[in-house]
């Protein structure tokens, strides 16, 4: 709501801020009620970073190229996620505990140093020629000249009045049934006419409009998924190789870098959204991820063939994940852009896009939060096969709601 109400690099720059005030807690504290209030200060920080931060990207790039910028900034999320317990693992054995602070701030001062010449798009196109702001317009200054077309006052003679009240009566009755068209065939029970006259389209009309849209739906739920399963991997992977390799701290961090080093290539994956379509990509991601941590229930020895094995069923999984996110990403885009277009006057001037981008960021959130408690709690209570196939089955869960809704729906169907 901050974001989509006013510059999007205000709520940005604060939550650096925050994250970095977070983080100043969190490395003094010694009681454990300051190191929880950092960690809770941390996500606070981390929900306006990727909500604002999100929302910039969608502003900067057009529809054609989002899924390849989705793709970067989550390979980088990836990267970072899997990456830094190993790397800080390796400074706090020969640095010490602050030195591992040290690198943080490094990186806070980057991020500070970039952040203060960032300039938004809906700034930076001020000082373009005239002749290249009418091509450069943003999503926003469209849809006011949209808006601002329907609501023209009209001429005085009775034809051009009837005309301009028909006009609007149309632009009421489209956003009033726009919902119904867009999803009669597939799920009519969600489409009720009624539903805009609700309390809850009065007063939360934006967020309303957004809940009721199963594409939206289907693609956070998809992105729950997908960060629950990097960080059940993320706490359970280590505690296996102990147990059945023998391996070291060393050795259970190494094991990481076969599921994050296709991560590098997020980019390339996002662009195969593009060019393809977010719900084959992401359905390719979700069947390959879906199929290799089932095939590692398979590995159970210390044997060689099996540490082999286990490696490449981690890298075509790491490669199933990256297929996943960018993707879906880019279609909480085009569902927002599709909805804006649909409901011009919900959602007017200023969009959705970062109250989208929060629903998806909370889901992140939340599934870093569950993913290590349900597969922590299975391992310890089972065995890694059934662990792993649990993993699977939660895997294949989002692909009903991909294959359905996202990128359109089913047959080609546009939202």
């Amino acid at each position: 709501w901050w974001a989509d109400r006013g510059h999007r690099s205000t709520p940005f720059f604060w939550g650096l801020m925050l994250a970095i005030i977070a983080t100043l807690v969190f490395c003094f504290a010694r009681a454990p009620g300051l190191l929880v209030l950092g960690r809770v200060l941390q996500g606070l920080a981390a929900s306006v970073i990727y909500t604002a931060g999100l929302a910039l990207v969608a502003d900067a790039v057009g529809a054609d190229e989002i899924g390849a910028w989705m793709g970067f900034v989550f390979s980088g999320n990836t990267f970072g996620l899997l990456v830094s317990p190993f790397l800080a693992g390796i400074v706090y054995d020969h640095a010490g505990y602050y030195a591992v602070f040290g690198i943080i701030f490094g990186v806070f001062g980057l991020d500070l140093l970039l952040r203060a010449f960032m300039i938004e798009k809906r700034e930076a196109i001020k000082y373009l020629p005239a002749e290249q702001q009418n091509h450069t317009r943003t999503f926003d200054e469209a849809q006011a000249t949209e808006e601002g077309g329907n609501d023209t006052a009209s001429e005085p003679n009775g034809d051009a009045e009837e005309t301009d009240h028909g006009e609007q009566h149309k632009t009421q009755n489209e956003d009033q049934h726009a919902e119904e068209t867009e999803h009669t065939p597939l799920l009519r029970v969600l489409t009720n006419p009624m539903a805009d006259e609700s309390w809850l389209y009065k007063h939360f009309p934006k967020q309303t409009v957004l809940f009721r849209s199963p594409r939206l739906v289907a693609a956070i739920y998809g992105c729950l998924t997908h960060t629950m399963l990097l960080a059940s991997i993320d706490s359970v992977l280590p505690l296996f190789v102990k147990r059945t390799f023998d391996w070291t701290a060393s050795g259970a961090g190494t094991i990481f870098l076969t599921i994050t080093c296709p991560s590098l290539f997020g980019t390339v994956f996002g662009a195969l959204a593009d060019r393809y379509g977010s719900r084959y990509v992401s359905l390719m991601g979700l069947g390959l991820t879906t199929a290799n941590l089932g095939l590692m229930g398979l590995v159970k020895n210390n044997e060689i063939l099996d540490k082999v094995l286990l490696c490449v069923f981690l890298v075509i999984a790491g490669i199933g994940l990256n297929l996943i996110l960018a993707p879906l990403a880019a279609d909480v885009f085009a569902t927002v852009e599709a909805l804006a277009t649909a409901y011009p006057k919900t959602f007017g001037k200023t969009g959705a896009y970062a109250q989208a981008y929060a629903l998806m960021t909370g889901a992140l959130g939340l599934g870093t939060a569950l993913g290590p408690i349900l597969a922590g709690a299975m391992y310890e209570n089972t065995n890694w096969p059934i662990t792993v196939g649990f993993l699977a089955i939660l895997c294949a869960l989002p692909s009903v709601g991909v294959f359905f809704f996202t990128g359109g729906g089913y047959m080609g169907k546009k939202e």
